[in-house]
């Protein structure tokens, strides 16, 4: 028998892949029984057209949407706090990321903590935080990466900068994990040069 452990799960989230497909958003949404969902972003993003066509989709399904953009490129313990400020004062039953990874792990955090609220470090990973597991479920998240790099779309990981400690740090849990990605070429068509090189 060898010596280490060879087997191992892979879960993902269920893709929805095409040009166009962020147009859908409001459609799978609905379908989740969700009424009141959260969108994160970034602010360069924010007025761009796959937020907007997000924003629209929502409302079109009879979705109330409630654009948060002050998610950070880099996330730190600050940012996500405030995310989470945002997503506890609103009672949200959905919430969408689009962006970066940034944005999606913004989403993924704010998601959690307002479903089972708790000190930050409660569910960080050790040894920074408590590496308390999730107690259960959370809102269904739907995530439209704009970008091709972090995969965030797929997993139940959510990285920040914790500050006081200068430590990369992050969450992981299944329950995190977006209940769709959406992934749109047309999303991905005005990143910046650099952008794309990089993802």
């Amino acid at each position: 028998m060898p010596a280490t452990e060879t087997i191992f799960t892979m879960d993902t989230s269920s893709i929805k892949y095409g040009p166009g497909a962020t147009r859908e958003v409001g459609e799978e949404m609905r379908r989740l029984g969700a009424k009141r969902v959260l969108v994160v972003t970034d602010p360069r993003l924010s007025a761009s057209q796959p937020v907007q066509t997000t924003l629209e989709s929502l409302r079109s399904a009879g979705i109330e949407a409630e654009l948060y953009d002050r998610t950070r490129v880099e996330p730190t313990d600050a940012s996500f706090l405030d995310a989470i400020a945002v997503a506890t004062e609103g009672r949200f039953d959905g919430y969408v990321g689009i962006g970066g990874g940034s944005s999606i792990d913004t989403a993924k955090v704010a998601n959690l903590y307002a479903t089972w609220p708790a000190d930050l470090l409660e569910y960080v990973n050790a040894p920074v935080g408590r590496a308390t597991p999730v107690p259960g479920a959370v809102k269904p998240l739907i995530a439209i990466p704009t970008t091709a790099g972090t995969g965030s779309e797929t997993t139940g990981v959510a990285i920040f900068d914790y500050v006081a400690m200068h430590a990369k740090t992050g969450i992981a849990h299944r329950a995190l994990r977006p209940v769709m990605g959406i992934i749109d070429p047309d999303n991905t068509r005005t990143m910046p040069p650099m952008v794309a090189a990089c993802s």
